[in-house]
């Protein structure tokens, strides 16, 4: 059976094993909590600008918010095993403050980092919608397949290409607590805290989400229950919100 592109990975998987015969029983790979984090507020989101692969700082407001929300992690989670972050400062400086909170080292890695957004970068929200509006209508009116295969301008990054990096990334942590069979015990996981458009590239792709629609504010997070055999699930979201429309943020 052929699925479109726009179809969960989780669906994918369930087809793929509908080969099992009636009265079998197919094994379940236990789950691995991997959170998906973005960064706090940085003085480009205060003043409303894209940032892509530019490298800024967090405001204060986003010191604030990444303590606010170690301690919201830290009331969900009994220990943090791993924390991967993007390269970009606002990623790591976020991070570092999960790591101290939870006593847990952060390694760094490019595959959690922002795409380039080519000439948007610098742009506010305002004039990027304004200037590029056709741009975004024509984005807006494609299949999911279709859009997750088209980037922003030639030569920048699609976000299928995005997200494969990630779940690359998601992969070796989870293979990495793994290595003897077994899972962490509950109430641990594993953070990797990342950037706005690798959490809409991910639920787009991973769990069919619409990508235009996908909205997330600084420090927002999912819960990835993930499975080694590909059949994950969506769990909880942290100022996260679906939306069936274009969404400017």
């Amino acid at each position: 059976v052929t699925l479109p592109l726009g179809t969960p990975r989780v669906l994918l998987t369930m087809v793929a094993e509908n080969g099992v015969e009636a009265g079998e029983t197919a094994a379940v790979a236990p789950f691995i909590d991997i959170y998906m984090c973005r960064h706090g507020t940085t003085t480009w989101n205060l003043a409303k600008k894209w940032q892509g692969e530019t490298d800024t700082d967090l405001a204060d407001v986003g010191i604030e918010q990444a303590r606010a929300t170690a301690e919201l992690l830290a009331a969900r989670l009994q220990s943090v095993s791993r924390i991967f972050t993007s390269d970009l400062k606002r990623a790591r400086a976020t991070a570092e403050i999960y790591g101290e909170r939870f006593g847990c080292e952060v390694a760094v890695d490019r595959g959690l980092r922002e795409p380039s957004l080519g000439r948007f970068e610098g742009m506010t929200k305002d004039a990027i919608y304004s200037e590029y509006a056709d741009l975004f209508s024509r984005l807006a009116a494609l299949g999911q397949e279709e859009r997750l295969r088209t980037a922003y301008f030639e030569g920048l990054e699609t976000p299928l290409e995005t997200s494969e990096r990630a779940e690359a990334v998601a992969r070796r942590a989870a293979e990495d607590v793994s290595k003897d069979g077994t899972p962490p015990p509950p109430g641990t996981a594993i953070l990797l805290v990342t950037h706005s458009k690798v959490l809409e590239a991910l639920l787009a792709v991973v769990f069919g989400k619409f990508y235009e629609g996908v909205e997330t504010t600084p420090c927002a997070f999912f819960q990835w229950r993930y499975s080694l055999d590909g059949k994950h699930e969506l769990g909880e979201l942290q100022n996260i919100e679906f939306h069936d429309c274009l969404v400017e943020q």
